[in-house]
């Protein structure tokens, strides 16, 4: 009964009806649409880490005076529990050149049985000198070619492929350890560890911290998933500042639904004055006035939840050229927070109005013209 009175209500004034829908639409799916655009975004960048979150990083504790990682330490790492993949890894920087080219570049010195555990190919195989993709376009350089390291002149065998990495660079030179120690006279400057699981991240850091470094600070101790969840939490506070902006849109909606319901009050003063001559509570007139405020929200925030897919999909392939992250669990998240967001809005912004009407004396009402 309450809610049939209800839409007979909303249906006397469509077009303020309406217009106040089109308001929450707008405000949720402008919510909604750029919650869904950080989730794609985070993830996009996140992809990057993916097989890397179980990583960690082991370096020599510069601040203590230590510069290099010797190979009693390194055979120790190996022997650790929860260690599934070690691998210790030279560098030194050096000239490259290649024709009339020259530029400094880092190389790297480790096992090719290791650099598949790091490195993806672009083209040859993991044998000889590895170089990266941007190396081998700034020099023109194609596998089977010679290009000179320091003193030496090596042929490349495989062409690294650029992507974003945080422990080691691709855009460098890899050479076999005994091609590296020809060269350099340098001992290991970094072990990359990889655990069987993500969970075994802080038990394997415990084991270094207590064995290695149980006298002196020998090494620090870097794990990939801190970034990871430094990301998040950069991704998380931007989200909410953008959805903050856009929610400026659902207060112009409030402040629509708000002035619906004022005039309600007033155009249906002598129709509440009836009902409460008749016997209608206050309580009753209240509920009426909110649950009108409730179809609003409700149609305007369910409509505007999912044209934010819409939106969402748009905006990602506008910026981020793909739209495969627009429909994973935690943009529906987004959406159910949008659509609360409207509803709360609608019943808020109605509670002054609903408040007010149910206050009128049904005799001052009836006099009312």
């Amino acid at each position: 009964m309450l809610v049939e009175l209800a839409v007979r209500n909303l249906k006397r004034t469509k077009i303020r009806s309406v217009l106040a829908v089109v308001g929450i639409v707008i405000g949720v799916m402008a919510i909604s649409s750029i919650g869904i655009f950080g989730e794609s975004l985070k993830a996009v960048i996140l992809e990057n880490f993916k097989d890397v979150a179980n990583e960690i990083i082991i370096t020599p504790n510069y601040m203590k005076g230590f510069t290099s990682i010797d190979r009693r330490t390194i055979e120790k790492i190996e022997n650790f529990p929860y260690a599934k993949v070690v691998i210790p890894i030279k560098s030194e920087s050096a000239l490259v050149v290649y024709r009339d080219k020259r530029t400094y570049l880092t190389v790297y010195g480790m096992d090719l049985r290791d650099a598949k555990e790091i490195f993806k190919l672009k083209s040859g195989g993991y044998k000889g000198c590895l170089i990266g993709e941007r190396v081998a376009d700034f020099f023109d350089l194609r596998v089977g070619k010679k290009v000179k390291v320091g003193d030496r002149v090596f042929r490349v065998g495989g062409i690294m492929k650029a992507e974003a990495r945080y422990d080691v660079s691709p855009n460098s030179i890899v050479l076999p350890l005994r091609d590296f120690d020809d060269i350099f006279e340098s001992d290991f400057k970094m072990v990359i560890v990889k655990v069987e699981r993500i969970e075994d991240v802080d038990k394997f850091r415990d084991v270094v911290e207590n064995v290695i470094n149980r006298k002196e600070e020998k090494v620090s101790v870097f794990e990939i998933r801190t970034i990871i969840e430094m990301i998040n939490r950069a991704f998380w506070q931007v989200t909410l500042f953008l959805m903050a902006i856009a929610s400026v849109s659902l207060l112009v909606a409030g402040v629509s639904i708000l002035n619906i319901m004022l005039m309600s009050t007033i155009e249906r003063t002598k129709e509440i004055g009836i009902m409460r001559a008749i016997g209608a509570y206050r309580e009753s007139i209240l509920k009426l006035f909110l649950t009108e405020a409730l179809i609003l929200g409700l149609i305007g925030s369910v409509v505007g939840g999912v044209l934010s897919f819409v939106g969402g999909y748009v905006i990602d392939m506008l910026i981020l050229k793909t739209a495969k992250y627009v429909f994973q669990p935690s943009s529906m998240l987004y959406v159910l927070l949008g659509i609360s967001f409207g509803i709360s809005t609608a019943l808020i912004s109605a509670f002054y109005p609903a408040w007010k009407a149910s206050r009128l004396e049904p005799i001052q009402a009836l006099r009312y013209e």
